[in-house]
């Protein structure tokens, strides 16, 4: 049996109906909602990033450092990545400020960067 996160990081999307949620500025606006695993869908201009994009950010951040004279492992890359929830590249029903946070203090865990400098290859 799957749990919640581990259906919603496979579960193919479909708006079934909808659920009245307040928005940032305080109105309520309907929000679609999965009939298969009831994940709420993002409605928000703050799109989610797939998980490709966080990796690239990542790549270009240790080619970096590594110009630099430091060297960021491969286990320290693994590290970062198992940090993240799985439902992380669900783009459906996550919005880019969360993914942004998230990796932002995975990078910062296992990485001696500054969150400034993490965040200048997002």
């Amino acid at each position: 049996m799957l749990n919640s996160e581990e259906l919603n990081a496979k579960c193919k999307h479909e708006s079934k109906s909808r659920e009245w949620l307040n928005v940032p500025s305080g109105v309520m606006k309907a929000h679609p909602v999965c009939g298969k695993c009831g994940a709420v869908k993002n409605v928000s201009s703050d799109r989610g990033k797939k998980l490709s994009h966080f990796v690239m950010a990542f790549y270009r951040m240790k080619k970096e450092l590594e110009r630099r004279g430091y060297k960021v492992s491969d286990v320290q890359m693994r590290l970062v990545f198992r940090e993240l929830p799985e439902d992380f590249g669900d783009t459906w029903s996550i919005t880019y400020s969360a993914q942004k946070e998230l990796y932002l203090r995975a990078v910062t865990k296992y990485v001696r960067v500054s969150r400034d400098f993490a965040e200048s290859f997002l």
